[in-house]
């Protein structure tokens, strides 16, 4: 048979190749939302050019996210009557800097970076000279006008893209390519455990997408006394135990509000964390949590949510938490400090792919919970 490491190497040679024929011409290849509707495209499209402030990116890894399913499927928040197509996709993203433009002096040529994917004033052109109230009282991630990469503006699963200096993070030179792409991602996760203040205290984790995932390895090396994961596949099973879930509840044969009290002494947990974004999971957090406990939510709802609130917050003495975003830059300080400890997230990548072809198998496996993180290499894969 035909030995399959060298087809690995060939099939690499075939990627630089088209990125080679792809730039002689000025033109990359990019997935990109091309129109109001279902779908994204692999289309040829011009390098960007970066303006006196920006940075000109080799794209070596980007991450997909939930979010980016939801722009593929035209769904609310993002879409309708804010996203205009064509756009880029894609917001999870390292890669080498190639070019800077003419004002930029915290970064050169050869560095390796990751992108913060809330572009707030400070880094927007039109506003940078005007700072809103939340940027000037340091909350940046929540800019009264914050744009967001491959909503607002080009995204990186691209060859080639471009950002503002001032929000991109210098990595270490020797951090895996995946791991730089995804700490815009695992940023969520540490921000919202973070708030959360789970040291000491039992933790129930509703969804489980790679950022409820990364949830549950954050919390664990934040010092949560015990891990409650739900669970509703049997991949994300698999990986919530590898991330180090105490107990994992399959949401489909067992009641997980149940379940939690019964193994709680019928007091329910300190915390719980929402990353699911469904109707259902954050009743069941309602139910779940202790009184005088918390819950935190990242998970976006496409519909409004009726509560209980006199029975089920005000007397039970709730904090319910929202959380968007990470802070710039103490989360990605957090962040990489967890990494640097030693915490590991590469169990949650689940798919690896050399170039941008198969994004639709990405989406696919994505709408079917059938994996954790898909990372796309669109000059092929890192070489070690």
């Amino acid at each position: 048979g035909i030995n399959a490491e060298y087809m690995g190497t060939v099939f690499n040679r075939i990627i630089e190749r088209m990125s080679t024929e792809s730039t002689a011409d000025g033109l990359m290849w990019a997935v990109r939302k091309m129109q109001a509707d279902k779908g994204f495209d692999l289309v040829r499209t011009p390098i960007p050019v970066p303006t006196d402030d920006q940075v000109l990116l080799k794209v070596l890894a980007c991450s997909l996210c939930g979010t980016d399913v939801h722009v593929h499927d035209w769904d609310p928040p993002f879409c309708h009557g804010r996203l205009t197509p064509p756009i880029t996709t894609g917001h999870e993203v390292c890669g080498e800097v190639i070019q800077v433009g003419k004002n930029v002096t915290n970064l050169k040529v050869g560095d390796f970076v990751s992108a913060e994917s809330h572009i707030p004033c400070k880094s927007q052109p039109a506003r940078n000279e005007e700072l809103c109230h939340m940027c000037k009282m340091g909350n940046d991630h929540i800019c009264e006008f914050v744009k967001f990469f491959s909503v607002d503006v080009d995204g990186f699963l691209a060859e080639y893209a471009v950002a503002a200096a001032n929000i991109l993070w210098k990595n270490s030179p020797y951090m895996p390519w995946d791991i730089a792409a995804m700490q815009e991602s695992l940023g969520n996760s540490v921000y919202t455990v973070e708030v959360s203040n789970v040291e000491g205290k039992d933790v129930a984790v509703f969804g489980l997408g790679p950022t409820g995932l990364n949830s549950v390895a954050v919390a664990k090396k934040l010092g949560a006394r015990k891990i409650f994961a739900i669970a509703g596949t049997k991949k994300h099973t698999e990986l919530a135990k590898e991330m180090g879930a105490d107990i994992v509840i399959d949401r489909h044969s067992q009641d997980p509000v149940a379940e939690i009290k019964k193994l709680t002494d019928g007091r329910g947990v300190d915390v719980c964390l929402e990353m699911s974004g469904s109707a259902a999971a954050f009743q069941q957090c309602l139910d779940a949590v202790m009184t005088t406990g918390q819950i935190s939510i990242l998970g976006l709802y496409n519909q409004n949510l009726n509560i209980d609130m006199s029975k089920k917050v005000v007397l039970k003495d709730l904090t319910i938490r929202g959380v968007y975003g990470r802070k710039i830059w103490s989360t990605w300080e957090l962040t990489s400090r967890l990494l640097k400890e030693g915490m590991n997230i590469a169990p949650v990548i689940t798919h690896r792919f050399s170039g941008l072809k198969e994004f639709h198998k990405a989406v696919d496996a994505m709408h079917t919970g059938s994996c954790g993180k898909c990372v796309f290499y669109p000059h092929g894969f890192q070489q070690n």
